[in-house]
């Protein structure tokens, strides 16, 4: 392959395994690499929304200390080199197409899917930058992903809330219990949802490690507020600091450094706002549990005029649940259809905001920049616009707002 994007086709053409839970075609490919045993301490991030301003927090803070950071996240806004950064800096073309072909050579004719070779190369990026710790987000559950194929010395289970159901399970019993499996025997792990599911602790229990319960053994008393938008901030901002507080021993980080870094850490498309008069943000809210978030914080921040949605969302999303939290906060409704074969049909986002309110007023655009000229000529300065659902949406913004 010459390019990136060339690997990328390639990958996404070359498999038909889009989703393919289990550890054990991945696992003999990093055998092969050498990258079973990782060279330096890794923090595992998992659970259903909360995952990336977490990952952000602690790449910011461990940036800070002077720490060497890899980390590793999904899915990218703009470009793919944003799933694996060293210290916050997307990895260059170059660097993570030599990590792809040093994993074609080692798969010897196994299939992996897009994610899992993305997870291998950022670790080999990382291995091959020296780094001193790893930062990486679990990508859908956990005791399947790709990324449970390493040891952590601490996990952050940051929220157990219904997403994925077709992998994971209807319930969130049977959610926790997937995202539990990033715990390891005699190792830390950081539960950041104030109403857990009981299997987080059976779990814990029966694999042997110490459980850190939110509002039990710790809570955001005390943490500085973390620069990111939004109530459940604070919590994450908790579960970082105990998560940090756990590996003192071996990546010590002083109270000052951490104060610091949350003040001034920054995620693209959580709570973001990127416009003023009229205020414009946005936020990757693809399922109830994250609209719940987003709705609280309008509704404690109202502004004098209206709130303009532009929204889309694939399919197999809970849109019914997320309209139903968010018509209250709502307008009007600006709908965007996306691409793809996952994606929502202009019908379907039409009967879903209807269903959720039979008053909504309604526009249909055939892409973001005809939403965003629509808007812009009928909004008064203290109007709002939100920007939500899929991180399609978000980028889709981005590109228009953020050049």
């Amino acid at each position: 392959m010459k390019t990136l994007d060339d690997w990328l086709r390639w990958q996404e053409y070359q498999f038909l395994l889009s989703i393919k839970l289990g550890l054990e075609r991945i696992r003999t490919v990093a055998e092969r690499m050498d990258l079973l045993q990782l060279p330096v301490p890794v923090i595992m991030v998992g659970g259903t929304n909360g995952k990336g301003s977490t990952c952000a927090m602690l790449t910011r803070i461990l940036t800070l200390q002077g720490y060497r950071v890899g980390t590793y996240t999904s899915p990218h806004l703009m470009r793919y080199n944003e799933r694996i950064a060293i210290n916050a800096e997307p990895a260059s073309d170059a660097m993570i197409c030599e990590a792809f072909t040093a994993i074609d050579k080692a798969r010897d004719g196994i299939d992996l899917t897009y994610f899992e070779f993305g997870t291998l190369a950022a670790a080999w990026c990382f291995v091959h930058a020296k780094v001193d710790v790893m930062v990486l987000e679990v990508g859908l559950g956990g005791r399947l992903d790709a990324c449970n194929l390493w040891d952590a010395d601490v996990a952050i289970i940051t929220s157990i809330g219904i997403d994925h159901e077709d992998w994971l399970g209807s319930t969130r019993k049977a959610i926790g219990r997937e995202k539990a499996g990033i715990m390891r025997a005699g190792k830390p792990v950081i539960s950041g949802d104030p109403q857990p599911p009981a299997t987080i602790a059976s779990e814990a229990a029966r694999i042997g490690a110490r459980l850190l319960q939110y509002g039990q053994d710790f809570n955001a008393e005390g943490v500085p507020t973390p620069a990111l938008l939004g109530d459940v901030q604070q919590q994450n901002a908790a579960c970082v600091v105990t998560a940090l507080q756990q590996l003192h021993e071996i990546l010590p980080v002083s109270p000052a450094v951490m104060a610091e870094g949350l003040r001034t850490v920054s995620l693209t498309g959580r709570m973001q706002r990127v416009h003023e008069e009229p205020e414009v943000l946005l936020d990757v809210a693809h399922n109830p549990h994250a609209a719940k978030e987003l709705a609280l914080w309008l509704k404690k921040n109202p502004v004098e005029g209206k709130t303009f949605a532009i929204f889309s969302i694939l399919a197999d999303k809970d849109i019914a649940g997320v309209l139903e939290i968010m018509a209250t906060q709502v307008n009007e409704w600006h709908l965007v259809p996306l691409s793809g074969s996952r994606a929502a049909s202009r019908e379907l986002l039409v009967d879903k905001v209807q269903a959720s309110d039979a008053q909504a007023t309604i526009h249909v655009y055939s892409d973001f920049q005809s939403a965003w000229n629509s808007i812009h000529l009928m909004a008064e300065k203290q109007d709002r616009v939100v920007a939500f659902g899929s991180f399609l949406v978000v980028s889709g913004m981005l590109e228009i707002l953020v050049p």
